[in-house]
């Protein structure tokens, strides 16, 4: 019956949503994320699963432009092993996203408006603050890694400007978040400092059937704040970070070829705000180096091996400069597509995972997998 309450949700929305999309108005996705990772001895937990089932919708403006909502439902499983504690599990929906975008100049500049709806996880209890650091590992990147929010609103520009046979992209985004209590029955609130993010993109083909994608977003945020009682007793100042990306894609015959990386690293100690609380994040760095190779199957269907592998590194403390390892984790896996009809698709995913991360100077095992069954509809 779990599966069928968390099903319902998308179910629900296409529903709501089917005499639209009928018409054609409104392309969507809906999809069911579950994975699954044991660790080894060292942690409070040995076990945490999560399941998420997102939905994203978009209804076009015509010449106008568009608006796009997202939202879901997420359930967090984690396995303790401490008697004292005991297993925790943390469900609800996620919170509700949108997007406007509006063509002033059409093919080259879009004015962005966005907003979030806390409709999401944003208090929890006391004892459910394990999972908070579970969920934030990027050594292992779970799909959802935060599950709510007090809310935002933001907006920004993005433009494209061609290059001959290359186009160059710029864009700057500012985002205001609402604060939030972190954790129910405690007079503090966590109030997130506004963030500026600047990006820049280019990519066009180095030959015949070789295309290069490369981007960078330069990320700053303000200072947090936590409040007790309404007064602002704690103010932490964030530095920047920087999101570098590349990308290279060649074709081989009827093969397509892509091998990716990208680099995340977050210059100074900040707090984080997160679902179920906030953590103050040292230095850090995030590397990732990945492949995928898509095989046609026919006129419908495709077959796609691919793999991804991350390490991640922070400073000790704040007082540290230098960086040590926290962890490093190999994913592998497949994915299937097959095209329904003409204006719908299906997705079925598969993926492996294994590596360490390091706790209190000892080093975890830990292993999973992840399974996904995506469906498009484009009419």
């Amino acid at each position: 019956m779990k599966c069928a309450h968390v099903l319902g949700v998308p179910a629900l929305w296409l529903t709501l949503a089917s005499p639209a999309l009928a018409q054609g108005r409104w392309p969507g996705r809906t999809a069911v994320f579950y994975e699954s990772y044991d660790f080894g001895a060292g942690l409070v937990f040995d076990r945490v699963s999560e399941m998420i089932v997102p939905l994203g919708l978009t209804y076009g403006l015509g010449r106008l432009g568009n608006i796009a909502l997202s939202s879901g439902y997420a359930r967090v499983d984690l396995r303790s092993t401490d008697t004292t504690l005991g297993d925790q599990q943390v469900s609800g929906l996620l919170d509700t996203e949108a997007r406007l975008s509006v063509n002033l100049v059409p093919g080259k500049l879009i004015m962005l408006v966005t907003g979030a709806v806390p409709t999401g996880i944003t208090t929890v209890q006391q004892k459910e603050l394990a999972i908070l650091g579970a969920l934030s590992s990027d050594v292992i990147g779970f799909a959802a890694s935060s599950l709510g929010s007090g809310g935002n609103l933001g907006g920004g520009f993005a433009g494209a400007l061609p290059l001959g046979r290359w186009a160059a992209g710029l864009g700057a985004t500012f985002k205001r978040p609402m604060g939030y209590a972190p954790v129910l029955g405690e007079d503090a609130q966590l109030k997130p400092g506004a963030e500026l993010r600047l990006r820049a993109g280019l990519e066009g083909p180095l030959a015949r059937r070789t295309y290069v994608r490369a981007a960078a977003i330069l990320a700053r945020t303000s200072k947090d704040r936590i409040a007790f009682a309404g007064v602002d007793s704690t103010r932490n100042g964030v530095g920047n970070r920087l999101i570098t990306y590349l990308s290279v894609n060649q074709g081989i015959r009827s093969v397509s070829l892509t091998v990716y990386g990208f680099d995340v690293y977050r210059g100074d100690p900040q707090i984080e705000a997160t679902a179920i609380g906030a953590a103050k994040l040292p230095r850090g760095h995030l590397l990732a180096l990945g492949g995928r190779l898509d095989i046609p199957l026919g006129a419908r269907s495709a077959v796609s091996p691919n793999a991804e592998w991350r390490a991640s590194d922070t400073a000790p403390n704040d007082t540290v400069t230098a960086l040590e390892r926290l962890g490093a984790s190999l994913r592998y896996g497949v994915d299937v597509r097959h095209r329904l009809t003409r204006s719908a698709a299906l997705v079925v995913q598969g993926a492996g995972v294994s590596g360490h991360i390091v706790q209190a100077g000892n080093r975890v095992n830990l292993s999973g997998y992840r399974v996904a069954l995506h469906l498009e509809l484009t009419p």
